[in-house]
């Protein structure tokens, strides 16, 4: 199913994978994407002396804890995300990859979670992005596409997140993402209760949280209280 790379390169930042890009377009040769390489069919190279781009250096990040956001490389996975995230009293998704995941790999290639029916399916949780394009230039996303505030991603700005992911991504078919800016949530304040017994063991939300959800239902917005 795969083959062994001609060549690795490991760029360090969005202009190195840009300048590569451009030298395989020149010389039409073959690459791939890499990140941390759980999904292997689909992250090396299926032809001979193709060239492996290995992202793993690429490890950016910072945290906006007040607006609720983190900025990442392709080399950041999710388990270095969250421990940030308690850090500050928040938490990010960790979908059916696994906490070794890369957080920008994920998200583009499928990122679903059981918890994606209450914080909403992976692209929404996509804001500003930086991508270096098949041809090497350099697109970004969001509110990147206006300035350096990466906080909103439906604008003001294209919003072509349907680029990058679809229903459940392409995987770095049309472009190499360098960057991108996720949206983390707040944590749950209060201690959830296990209540029954398996198979029917449940968390049962806080008072405060529960009487906010019959507010909800009673308007015919959403919600059983209970997970």
């Amino acid at each position: 199913m795969t083959r062994i790379p001609g060549v690795v390169v490991m760029p360090a930042n969005t202009e190195e994978v840009s300048r590569v890009v451009k030298v395989c377009n020149r010389y039409e040769i073959p690459y791939v994407p890499y990140s941390t390489g759980f999904y292997g069919p689909r992250s090396h190279p299926h032809v001979d002396h193709a060239l492996l781009l290995d992202l793993k250096r690429m490890t950016e990040f910072e945290i906006d804890e007040r607006h609720l956001f983190a900025v990442v490389g392709p080399g950041v996975i999710y388990s270095q995300l969250q421990e940030e995230c308690f850090k500050r009293n928040a938490y990010c998704v960790i979908g059916g990859g696994g906490a070794q995941a890369s957080v920008i790999a994920n998200l583009i290639g499928d990122g679903w979670s059981p918890l994606s029916h209450r914080i909403g399916l992976p692209h929404r949780r996509i804001l500003g992005t930086e991508m270096v394009m098949p041809d090497g230039e350099i697109v970004k996303m969001g509110s990147l596409a206006a300035g350096d505030d990466p906080f909103w991603g439906e604008g003001p700005g294209p919003d072509l997140r349907g680029l990058l992911r679809g229903f459940t991504g392409l995987r770095g078919c049309l472009g190499t993402v360098t960057k991108m800016a996720v949206k983390v949530l707040p944590f749950q304040p209060e201690h959830l209760e296990p209540t029954g017994i398996s198979r029917t063991l449940r968390s049962r939300f806080p008072e405060a949280c529960e009487m906010d959800q019959l507010h909800h239902e009673e308007q015919g917005q959403y919600a059983p209280g209970n997970v």
